[in-house]
């Protein structure tokens, strides 16, 4: 138990610095905009057609 707690703490009270890089966060925000739109995009011209559809 006394290792367990021992790692945890150190887990914890570490200061290394593993996150992400700023450019990282703003690449993924920019790809994730970007996916947004062109999904939008694609739901814009399904309805589109979805609409223009006659039932007969």
């Amino acid at each position: 138990m006394k290792r367990l707690t021992a790692y945890l703490s150190s887990l914890l009270l570490s200061r290394r610095d593993d996150g992400y890089s700023t450019e990282t966060v703003i690449m993924t925000a920019l790809l994730v905009g970007v996916a947004l739109a062109a999904g939008a995009g694609i739901l814009t011209f399904v309805k589109a057609q979805v609409d223009s559809l006659s039932v007969e």
